[in-house]
């Protein structure tokens, strides 16, 4: 049997046995092994975990002849027996890459592989590049040398909102980056606080899995390490006994946390570093049909105010109508506009594919025309998209808006987690997976149920992130649905009288 332990100085060439042991799914992948190692036979054991890991073996390995994953009470482990020997670091890799939700691209952002970094010039080499940094070769960015964090294992999901909790003192004891069982463990406390001795990668990877972190000031090194954003989020008050404010104050930490620390965020930061340009987020199209000229310029103003978003375009599909021409510009100015109409007959998912088949982003985004959206709502669904790996991403329906009563209504929607339904008015997914799943279905109602019915079908995963940034208005019709207004009462867990969204949402009650 051959035991890999660092520096893992094993000599290359084949093995009958080879064992390797890791504290988690977080440390797993992040493990980069020599080449030239092979076996046919690989145990992975994991010390810090609470799930067995299987894999799918990739098609130029050797057939597996078996596989035995298990958990016990020292962690779990992972047996993989295959016909002939494979490449020990390849398997380790992939074992980590499938450990999450679907993970085909892997490390995005800039990369170098391993085989290349011979031939890549030193300041595009990401080891070399954070090496330098933390040696203090070059001026330092504090927050480059702190990264890369995995947002894939390091995220939000699994937050609960009743947390019953004490709020616990972060230790100086509490060094590195968060183990997974301690992050779950944690979960049900109210908060942290934050004291000067905290250790910075801790404290960023507990804000990266949404842990509500306080603290009335930071130590100045620490916040020069976590960054602006990540220092501002933390030091701001805060009543964590307040279950919305407490929640509200944890999406706008991870966040933060996430648009620093996250790899393909902090691949960007590299890439500007290295002066390699890199784009970390893919284009966003969003498309948007109305059938209402009165509410032209409200639709617009929702999309035009999002920020965080690197390329953006709006698709908008008027529905049996014509925008006159000066409108138009005014509407589209400071802004990717695209107009494309459709006749009054066409039904409603023949509408949405006209938008969809003039739409050149990576991603579409599906929005309604009579709700309103937080100015980081796109960015919040980026950031959901990277971390969850799920093929459509989406907020509930959590926040109601009743016109004509002029209440607004909270139903507790469970988010955080993989779930069968979203919004309709929140869809975000590839483009290139909405056209093969034949586009939104020739229906004229129920196509946000239909689309997320044919994700399912394709074996794909429903990702829901907070809604805290979304307030649906209800009116007693709307634009392909008729809804019972007292029915919406009835199932509200909170009920406010007048105009109260959430604070993410950006707007004031007047």
């Amino acid at each position: 049997m051959t035991v890999l332990v660092p520096p893992y100085d094993v000599p290359p060439g084949r093995h009958p046995w080879v064992e390797l042991t890791v504290a988690d799914r977080t440390a797993l992948r992040a493990l980069r092994l020599p080449h030239g190692i092979r076996t046919a036979t690989v145990l992975v054991r994991l010390t810090q975990a609470d799930r067995a890991l299987t894999l799918t073996v990739r098609p130029e390995w050797a057939p597996l002849l078996s596989l035995l994953a298990r958990v016990d009470g020292a962690g779990c482990e992972t047996e993989l027996v295959f016909a002939s020997p494979v490449p020990v670091h390849a398997v380790v890799a992939e074992l980590g890459r499938q450990s999450v939700w679907p993970d085909r691209v892997g490390q995005r952002g800039l990369v170098v592989a391993g085989e290349e970094r011979g031939k890549v010039p030193a300041d595009v080499d990401p080891a070399f590049v954070a090496a330098t940094v933390r040696a203090g070769v070059t001026d330092p960015d504090p927050v480059l040398a702190l990264g890369p964090m995995d947002d894939r294992v390091l995220n939000p999901i699994g937050f609960t909102t009743d947390a019953q909790g004490p709020v616990l003192r972060l230790r100086a004891e509490h060094r590195g980056l968060p183990p997974e069982s301690l992050v779950t463990s944690w979960r049900a406390l109210l908060g942290m606080q934050v004291t000067p001795e905290a250790d910075p990668r801790m404290v960023a990877g507990l804000a990266m899995a949404g842990l509500p972190l306080v603290a009335e000031v930071l130590a100045a090194d620490l916040a020069r390490s976590l960054g602006v954003l990540v220092a501002a989020a933390i030091t701001a008050p805060v009543d964590l006994h307040d279950p919305l404010a407490r929640e509200e104050h944890s999406v706008v930490l991870r966040r933060a946390a996430l648009s620093t620390f996250a790899t393909a965020t902090w691949r960007r930061r590299l890439g500007e570093a290295s002066g390699v340009r890199v784009h970390h987020q893919p284009s966003v199209s969003v498309v948007m049909a109305t059938r209402r000229p009165e509410l032209l310029t409200h639709a617009v103003a929702q999309v035009a105010r999002q920020r965080g978003v690197e390329a953006l375009e709006l698709v908008l599909v008027p529905h049996g109508f014509d925008v006159p021409p000066g409108l138009e510009r005014s509407l589209g100015e400071g802004l990717d506009l695209r107009v494309v109409p459709a006749p009054a007959e066409e039904v409603f998912g023949d509408v949405l594919n006209r938008g969809v088949g003039a739409a050149g982003g990576d991603v579409v985004l599906k929005m309604d025309d009579d709700d309103w959206y937080g100015p980081d709502f796109v960015a919040d669904l980026l950031l959901a998209r990277a971390y969850s790996g799920a093929e459509l991403v989406g907020t509930p329906d959590d926040w109601h808006y009743l016109e004509p009563r002029h209440l607004t209504l909270r139903l507790g929607s469970p988010v955080e987690d993989y779930k069968q339904f979203v919004a309709g008015g929140t869809m975000l997914l590839d483009i290139g997976l909405l056209r093969e799943l034949g586009g939104f279905r020739s229906v004229p109602r129920a196509v946000d149920a239909q689309l997320i019915g044919a994700v399912r079908a394709a074996g794909g995963a429903i990702y829901r992130t907070p809604g805290l940034g979304y307030l649906m208005r209800k009116t007693e019709a709307g634009h392909t649905w008729v809804e019972d207004l007292d029915a919406a009462v009835v199932r509200a867990a909170t009920t406010y009288d007048g105009f109260r969204p959430s604070r993410l949402v950006g707007l004031s009650p007047t």
